[in-house]
């Protein structure tokens, strides 16, 4: 981040170039998290989208350009936290329920859809949801999730260890179901 700032000092980079550069390293992870978090691709597309908008509204008034990855990474998980509580709100069919509708274009669904545990999924909170594909999609560490999101540490361990025993207990009735 600092070759970043110095950079842009040194050679005269644009704000544009800045925000490119630092952003831009961010975007194929972003994508990919956001679409194990939404489930649908096109929604991914869209969060990220909306991610970049707001984080290039705000970059000019953000303080600490070092802490910029966090802080994107906070807009994106915000941005998909807000839309998957829009789909608790509305009346859609969950995750599992479209598994016939499934587009096989899409690679989060299809993925998802394919085994139990993208399946239980779809039974965790958005926050623990979130936490979950940052830490094992995402391969982030507890302190590095919990920095992204903002919230203390012992937060971001909280809700890994909820989710997971959800999960577990999601995993166990699955395979019940199928003997």
């Amino acid at each position: 981040m600092e070759e970043v700032q110095a950079a842009t000092m040194e050679t005269g980079h644009s704000v544009r170039e800045a925000f490119s550069t630092v952003i831009g390293r961010e975007l194929p992870s972003a994508y990919r998290v956001a679409g194990y978090i939404l489930a649908d691709a096109t929604e991914a597309q869209d969060a990220v989208q909306e991610a970049m908008e707001r984080a290039w509204n705000g970059w000019p008034k953000l303080r600490n350009r070092n802490a910029a990855k966090a802080w994107f990474w906070r807009i994106l998980t915000n941005v998909c936290r807000t839309r998957l509580s829009a789909r608790k709100k509305s009346p859609i069919r969950d995750l599992v329920e479209d598994m016939e509708l499934a587009d096989p274009a899409d690679p989060f669904r299809s993925s998802l859809l394919r085994d139990s545990v993208g399946r239980a999924l779809s039974g965790l909170t958005p926050d623990q949801r979130i936490v979950i594909v940052l830490r094992f999609w995402g391969q982030l560490t507890v302190p590095e999730i919990a920095e992204r999101l903002d919230i203390p540490e012992g937060t971001a361990k909280s809700r890994q260890h909820y989710a997971l025993e959800t999960l577990h207990r999601a995993l166990e009735k699955d395979e019940e179901g199928v003997r």
